[in-house]
């Protein structure tokens, strides 16, 4: 690597270091002081706060990459143009395009690095941190974040439900179990269990506290009910407990193999899964936007040099950060209503971006 390429890369990732530790943790400080009160009355607060905060660091870290490397690339490289550095190199018929590689580079690493966060520790670590607060901090049991609405599903002709699932158990809490005649919407048999633990892939679920009705057409042509109560019972479902994890995260705290697999056991029980296609494609475009606020942005950083103020540069960022969120926001979100096709919604953003970045640095080629 070229002295100089050394030079300018020290820089930008000095800065980008800095500003990775302050915005992460201006982030975190902010969502400790909203749930404050949360946190003190916790069972064990400093345990739980600490547990919570430690696995939401990688979200945290995933989310401000875009923001440190788009302010990292303003602040060193306007840094340099107003001391009249860049200002020499390409008086000394230096390439803007040459000179900022390094940099480039740099933010196509950490495109990359984002995208294989987001697809291994992110998930897991998110839903963790959500566990501990939904479980440890709020002390959630059967309502709430984990309600029944979100544990429902069907099997041919059953349908299921549970209240409440406690990962780190293994056991879902408040089942239900309806079963349909196949021809009409006709209730069978209805089984309603106090809990339903997980034994192993062989025996799989054991329900215990039971009570089994059994619906009974009459002569009258109304319906009659036997109840027996059991102490346990198998329920007898393919579900396993990493189906139930999955059930209570939102796309973005799922990988993109996790979210496509969670979109086929949708699929399978008759959902529709086209609001999620851009979600699904947006895990890989969006990881990209460091590549593409760091191009976007070296031309407004050359600006110190003529007009020897940073503050101009600064404020440029913030637009380009917001104008970025804003417009994938909006594509994404149009691409969940079925408005635009789910591919080209996720990368609009990136396309445009791009685009502008392009025409940009073209021009910021001419030093007058």
């Amino acid at each position: 690597m070229k002295i100089i390429h050394k030079y300018l890369l020290k820089h930008f990732l000095k800065t980008l270091f800095m500003m990775l530790v302050a915005l992460t943790v201006l982030f975190l400080l902010f969502d400790f002081f909203e749930k404050i009160d949360k946190f003190s009355a916790a069972t064990d607060p400093l345990v739980s706060t600490f547990s919570y905060f430690f696995y939401k660091i990688p979200y945290t870290l995933s989310m401000m990459f875009p923001l440190s490397i788009l302010f990292s690339a303003m602040i060193s490289i306007g840094l340099l143009s107003k001391n009249s550095e860049i200002t020499a190199m390409r008086a000394s018929g230096l390439k803007l395009s040459y000179l900022m590689k390094p940099i480039f580079y740099a933010s196509l690493i950490f495109s990359i690095f984002s995208l294989i966060l987001n697809e291994t520790i992110v998930p897991f670590a998110t839903a963790r941190s959500r566990e501990i607060y939904n479980i440890d901090i709020r002390r959630k049991d059967k309502t709430g974040g984990y309600s029944q609405k979100n544990l429902w599903w069907r099997n041919k002709n059953e349908i299921y439900s549970a209240d409440f699932f406690d990962s780190r158990t293994k056991t879902l809490f408040n089942v239900s179990e309806y079963v349909l005649k196949r021809d009409s919407f006709k209730v069978l048999k209805r089984i309603d269990a106090q809990k339903a633990e997980w034994i192993n892939p062989t025996l799989k679920w054991s329900m215990h506290g039971v009570k089994e009705y059994l619906f009974i057409d009459t002569d009258r042509g109304t319906y009659d009910f036997k109840m027996t109560n059991y102490k346990s019972l198998p329920m007898l479902i393919d579900e396993t407990p990493e189906d139930f994890y999955k059930a209570k995260k939102d796309p973005f705290s799922m990988s993109y193999f996790e979210l496509k697999e969670f979109m086929k056991t949708q699929e399978k029980t008759g959902l529709s899964v086209k609001g999620l296609e851009a979600d699904l494609y947006a895990k890989v475009s969006f990881p990209f936007v460091c590549l593409v606020v760091c191009a976007i942005a070296i031309p407004f950083a050359l600006k110190p040099a003529r007009s020897g103020s940073l503050a101009n540069s600064v404020l440029a960022g913030f637009t380009i950060g917001f104008t970025y969120f804003a417009v994938h926001s909006l594509s994404v979100a149009m691409g969940r209503a079925e408005l635009f096709p789910p591919l080209i919604s996720a990368w609009v953003a990136n396309i445009l971006m791009g685009t502008i970045a392009i025409i940009l640095n073209i021009g910021a080629e001419d030093p007058s």
